[in-house]
């Protein structure tokens, strides 16, 4: 189910990056008095919301086949999803505010300020974007969460503004040179206003993501040696580039275009051509992003491959770890199997990582909680005390059979 799920995550940051893009083109960007782009940009955000809406509902049914098994999920399981979970809340109040949304862009379509209603739509569409970090890997920060769930609704924010602007200018570009006949002054002016948004991007887009990656790696050995690591590492790869790419057009293209004098199709050729490849590298960046929001952060990503042999564990230092429930045997009916142990920390025990069957399932730092998912048939649950750094496993643990009917 997960690369299902990630291209599925993927192609949702996409169309809603799209979606930011092409209103902050169309309130920022775009010269004075462009109305037919303004309109037809418009026209594209309603369309890119809806089909935003549509990709979050499959997005949803997604989440409600790995609660079933990885079948299709009964309306039981996605209500439970929906209404227990913190990730199925967000994800509800997310959807009604897209269509919330939808409505208000439609009211738009027929004003005669089409700039303003372009720029409030783009500040109504800020929630929309950011609220994801609400279900993000951020959200599960314990030290400092609303910093960590800020900075990353930063970097979302941040980067739908590049990438998916970038994307939306090259568009704006073709249009307005070659189907509006606009002059390359005014191409050159928009690429213009666009640089001054990029250049306010970047560098919050490097911190945000320098502030991430503290949180979520941790160590170089967990950047090299984990998933979520090597993805991370081919972002930065393509940020790296398209920010090459950018220095190039910033100080190459641009002028170039303002100094030209009448039409100059191999000039508008070359800057398209250019525009174009930087926005293929935006939209690689945008895939990856996807893909990041479904794989376990570096910091933990090398439990999830099965439990560590008893050598790899650290001393104790007096944690001790007693599962209270579920008791040897137990049988539930369901996929949810609550869970209950008693820790005594020791000196470095901080929470406990809930292994089933030798794959983590949950990390939980108050003596109680629910495992959800779980299949029917026979299961061994191991509880493993953990140091703060979510990384270091203590020889403090238990272990229990229990029965999902």
């Amino acid at each position: 189910m997960v690369p299902l799920e990630a291209v599925v995550s993927a192609a949702a940051y996409m169309v809603l990056a799209l979606f930011t893009g092409a209103l902050a083109t169309a309130g920022f960007v775009l010269p004075a008095g462009e109305n037919p782009l303004r309109r037809a940009l418009l026209a594209s955000a309603q369309l890119l919301l809806l089909t935003f809406l549509l990709v979050a509902v499959f997005w949803l049914i997604v989440q409600g086949a790995k609660l079933q098994g990885g079948t299709f999920p009964s309306l039981d399981i996605i209500s439970r999803y929906l209404l227990r979970t913190q990730s199925g809340k967000v994800w509800l109040l997310r959807e009604l505010y897209g269509v919330f949304l939808l409505v208000v862009l439609l009211q738009f379509r027929n004003v005669a300020e089409i700039r303003r209603a372009c720029l409030w739509a783009f500040f109504f569409a800020l929630p929309l974007v950011a609220g994801r970090s609400l279900m993000s890997h951020a959200a599960a920060v314990k030290e400092n969460t609303l910093l960590a769930v800020s900075a990353d609704a930063v970097h979302l924010l941040v980067t739908a503004l590049w990438a998916g602007g970038l994307a939306v200018l090259l568009w704006a570009l073709w249009r307005g040179t070659k189907r509006l006949n606009l002059s390359l002054a005014w191409a050159a002016q928009t690429v213009a206003r666009f640089s001054r948004l990029a250049l306010f991007s970047v560098p919050v887009l490097i911190l945000t993501g320098l502030y991430q990656s503290w949180v979520h790696v941790q160590s170089w050995n967990a950047l090299v040696d984990s998933p979520y690591g090597r993805v991370l590492v081919l972002k930065v790869f393509l940020v790296l580039s398209m920010i090459t790419l950018g220095a190039i057009n910033f100080l190459s293209t641009r002028p170039r275009l303002f100094d030209a004098t009448g039409d100059d199709p191999a000039l508008r050729k070359k800057a398209l051509r250019r525009i174009g490849a930087e926005s293929l590298l935006g939209f690689l960046v945008l895939s990856v992003t996807g893909f990041l929001t479904v794989l376990p952060p570096a910091a933990h990503s090398r439990h999830q491959t099965g439990a560590h042999p008893a050598t790899s564990l650290q001393p104790a230092d007096g944690a001790e770890l007693k599962i209270l429930s579920p008791k040897e045997g137990e049988i539930f009916s369901g996929d949810q199997v609550p869970i209950s142990f008693k820790l005594v920390r020791g000196k470095r025990a901080h929470h406990a990582h809930a292994y089933v069957d030798g794959e983590l399932m949950g990390m939980f730092e108050s003596q109680q909680g629910t495992l959800t998912g779980i299949p029917p048939g026979r299961h061994t649950l191991e509880l493993r005390a953990v140091a703060e750094d979510h990384q270091t496993e203590l020889d403090a643990s238990d272990k229990v059979d229990f029965v999902v009917k």
